[in-house]
């Protein structure tokens, strides 16, 4: 017969991995990410340091089992590389809770509260710095639906949203414990309770204090093809462009001033760029609206994927290529130039795709006085909310407002707080377009300003707690 604690203990990692299974992956339940934590964390100063590892990294990679189909079968990652995916993320999981146990073992409650929160964002923050994927897989993302919440990221970055999630864990992991006599504890509840409220009033009021502002209305058009289709002779590239160029002038509404079709539509070369240029400025001058069109660019010197901008007057006046290519899948070469262009509205800038995973990225545009960026994109079907709402906080950090249209995604237009005013999904063989209008204005926000400033705390707070643990391990134990 098994012991209660046996059942205590298979319990805990049981109520980890079901929170972290339903509040992380590519569907959130936003909520959720706040409990996950819990279980384990509390239990941890009463079970030993081997047990308290396995049962927090099991039970985080078995909520990771939630993007199983998504990378084993979607984007296809080889077996070494999708081991990584899921085991490294589980194994960070397992030491944080190690180092939580560490000050509860002490007897050191605030130090215990804060010691999850500043680990994982310093983890977060330093991987995004190291990986060629930069934010993907930040917990940030899980709290998108979560309006207040989110907003903290126009200060200090997604990497404040980690922090008051994970903060709030720690923080009633450290209570459950049992650790600290009633007056540490009543300070600990009062502290965290005024820190997380903090979080949650500026965000209802930076959702409420939005300035007027000009509107701008955008019309997002998109079709999904067979892989065949882009891979496939210039000739088909060719016709598919020219449906279109004709879908915009059959849906394109009078008043319309911007319409962003999707990423890599057709791969073209030099000789025919320029037909393709003709087609599009024609359009853009047929429909005054200016036209945003995404299309792989073959030179002699290497292909690109390539952002072509067309005036409403019906002339080609910019072309971005993009910065940041999906290792291993886009062959491309990168551009390293950024794109403004001048309108009665504001500013208008170009990005595509996976660019807008970078934050780096999207504060220059916001410091040079971006408030609309229209964004060509392509997606994993799967993934189509998550890598939506991976550009929208980016428009949350920076002030601005989002046009993206994603084939095999969403079409999205998202205002500068992340408020979705129009959204759409993609269904292959058939165009699928929305229009609405979207109010944008210069709103540089202290992030833009500052940068990832909090990030860089997380990681100094963390090292100095390490420092701490080693120094004084008596104390600790």
């Amino acid at each position: 017969m098994r012991s209660p604690k046996f059942l205590v203990i298979i319990g805990a990692g049981l109520g980890s991995a079901a929170f972290s299974y339903l509040g992380t992956g590519l569907q959130p339940i936003w909520w959720m990410l706040w409990l996950a934590p819990l279980p384990v964390l509390a239990i941890a100063p009463r079970i030993r340091n081997s047990t308290a590892f396995l049962l927090g990294s099991v039970a985080w990679l078995i909520g990771e089992m939630n993007q199983w189909n998504y990378v084993r079968h979607e984007i296809e990652l080889p077996w070494q590389i999708m081991i990584l995916y899921f085991v490294v993320p589980a194994a960070v999981f397992g030491l944080g809770v190690l180092f939580v146990r560490s000050f509860l073992r002490g007897g050191l409650l605030f130090l215990a509260a804060l010691a999850f929160p500043v680990y994982w964002v310093a983890y977060e923050y330093l991987t995004a710095i190291a990986s060629p994927h930069s934010t993907w897989g930040n917990l940030a993302y899980t709290q998108m639906n979560c309006l207040p919440v989110i907003q903290i990221a126009s200060i200090i970055g997604l990497w404040g949203i980690s922090f008051i999630v994970f903060l709030f864990a720690g923080t009633i992991a450290a209570l459950l414990s049992g650790i600290g006599n009633p007056r540490q504890r009543g300070a600990l509840v009062v502290t965290i309770g005024i820190v997380v409220c903090a979080f949650f009033l500026f965000g209802e009021w930076r959702l409420r204090s939005n300035p007027s502002a000009e509107s701008v209305a955008v019309t997002l058009i998109a079709k999904d093809v067979p892989m065949s289709v882009y891979l496939g002779t210039e000739e088909q590239a060719l016709a598919l462009l020219r449906e279109y160029a004709g879908e915009v002038r059959r849906v394109t509404p009078t008043g319309t001033e911007a319409v962003v079709l999707p990423e890599k539509i057709a791969r073209v070369s030099e000789n025919a760029l320029a037909e393709v240029d003709a087609l599009f400025s024609a359009t853009a001058a047929d429909t005054r609206a200016a036209i945003v069109l995404g299309l792989v660019r073959r030179t002699p010197f290497g292909a690109f994927n390539s952002s072509r901008f067309y005036s409403a007057d019906g002339k080609f006046e910019a072309n971005y290529d993009k910065h940041h290519l999906v290792p291993g899948v886009e062959p491309e070469k990168p551009g390293n130039k950024r794109v403004l262009l001048d309108q009665v509205s504001g500013r208008w800038g170009l990005q595509i795709c996976k660019d807008m995973d970078f934050p780096k990225l999207s504060r220059k545009y916001a410091a040079e006085g971006a408030t609309l960026l229209l964004v060509p994109a392509w997606d994993f079907n799967l993934d189509r909310w998550l890598h939506a709402r991976m550009a929208v906080l980016r428009a949350v950090e920076n002030g601005f407002a989002l046009a993206r249209s994603g084939r095999n995604g969403l079409l999205t237009l998202s205002d500068n707080r992340g408020r979705i005013v129009a959204e759409a999904a993609t269904v292959p063989g058939r165009f699928v377009s929305i229009t609405a209008k979207v109010n944008v204005g210069s709103a540089q926000t202290f992030y833009t300003r500052a940068g990832d400033w909090f990030g860089w705390v997380c990681v100094a707070i963390f090292v100095s707690l390490v420092a701490f643990r080693l120094l004084a391990p008596s104390r600790i134990g």
